[in-house]
């Protein structure tokens, strides 16, 4: 990353990109900071550094299709995070991404204007991006300004230098910008410029997002819609078929992560509100199987094989099971079960801990016992050899 002009303002964007470059240890990354302030041009270069398949998407480009074309790449960079869409199941499908490339230990970055918890985005998300690394770009100090400035304006005379650092420049688009017009115009360019500029651009942003939020509202309206009972207005219409590819883009991302999908295959192409409530049945049996695998794995397995209260096949045939939401109530009861056997060992190993530890501590007790009779024996024999010396003599 030697193109790269580090100071105080991006120093720990900078330390977690080349940390997320040499590790798996920075899952997810978030990096957040102003418009402008650097964002895009650290993961692009990140990208060139990078040994593996990668692409960098904007926020908005994640839709209710399918997501196989994200989640190909060994690195996935997701820029403007507060532009993504809110209506379903668009924010589902990036946990979806999210969820994958963390398991997958596959990196994922996201980029946004403003820390996590700012956004308007479900609390699964923000969590999911919370147990990450999450670093600011901040905004020019004095030092940093002065440092990109000299950087950026190479050839530029020390007066040009010092009229820019007087201009209100907080971010590197900024700098940059204040740079190129020093080039071309051949003087700094008055304040009140720079600030129409912004203006405009905010008010660009701003229709922009108004935009987005009307495309939101709209869609919003129509999953309500579905939800009141409607579906059966929506029989042969284009909202219908968008609303099943919600369900099959839903279907094979869990299908990607190894569940048996078969109970939804049977109705994907069926009565919508049997699919909906089919699709709700499932998803719900899936979350208790992420629990169960959880619990499974904090059990010791090869413990209980070893001590014969599982079978190597059993075992295997729990393992596939923990993939079928069929099976999550034998699962729950089989998983107990083990939990409980495990427990029974524990306390007869504590009980054996016990008596080993007891048993120690009395052959040490006798060992003392034995030390002290046996200097007691060779005490009187040294006594009685030394008075048999005496009587000799």
């Amino acid at each position: 990353m030697d193109k790269i002009i580090s100071s105080k303002f991006n120093i720990e964007a900078i330390k977690a990109i080349n940390k997320a470059l040499s590790s798996k240890e920075v899952n997810p990354l978030f990096i957040y900071g102003p418009s402008g302030s650097g964002k895009s041009f650290l993961v692009q270069n990140m990208q060139e550094n990078f040994k593996g398949t990668s692409e960098i998407i904007k926020a908005e480009e994640i839709d209710s299709q399918f997501i196989e074309q994200f989640i190909k790449n060994d690195l996935l960079v997701i820029e403007d995070i507060q532009l993504l869409k809110t209506y379903k199941p668009v924010p589902e499908n990036l946990l979806d991404i999210i969820d994958y490339f963390i398991e997958n230990e596959k990196q994922i970055i996201i980029t946004g204007d403003r820390h996590p918890r700012g956004l308007n985005l479900p609390s699964r998300i923000i969590s999911r991006i919370e147990s990450g690394v999450i670093v600011p770009i901040k905004e020019f100090d004095s030092l940093s300004k002065r440092k990109v400035l000299e950087a950026l304006g190479k050839g530029l005379s020390e007066k040009f230098l010092k009229k820019l650092e007087n201009l209100d420049i907080r971010t590197m688009s900024q700098a940059i910008g204040a740079i190129k017009k020093v080039r071309v115009l051949g003087y700094v360019p008055e304040e009140k410029d720079r600030i129409e500029e912004e203006k405009r651009k905010k008010e660009e942003k701003e229709k922009k997002k108004e935009e987005i939020k009307k495309e939101a509202s709209e869609f919003e309206r129509f999953i309500q819609d579905v939800k009141r009972g409607f579906s059966e207005k929506l029989a042969g219409t284009e909202k219908e078929e968008i609303l099943r590819d919600e369900y099959r883009a839903k279907m094979f991302v869990w299908k990607m992560k190894g569940f048996n999908t078969d109970r939804i295959k049977k109705v994907i192409n069926g009565n919508l509100d049997l699919l909906t409530g089919e699709f709700v049945s499932y998803t719900t049996d899936i979350q208790r199987l992420i629990e169960l695998q959880k619990r499974y794995g904090m059990i010791a397995v090869e413990n209980l094989i070893k001590n014969s209260i599982i079978s190597k096949e059993e075992n295997k045939e729990l393992e596939n099971a923990l993939f079928n939401p069929d099976k999550a109530e034998w699962l729950s009861k089989t998983i107990t079960k083990l939990e409980e056997e495990e427990e029974k060992l524990a306390e007869k190993a504590r009980k054996k801990l016990e008596v080993t530890e007891k048993r120690t501590r009395e052959e040490k007790e006798i060992s003392k016992e034995k030390i002290k009779n046996l200097k007691k024996v060779l005490t009187m024999s040294l006594r009685d050899e030394s008075f048999r010396l005496i009587g000799d003599f």
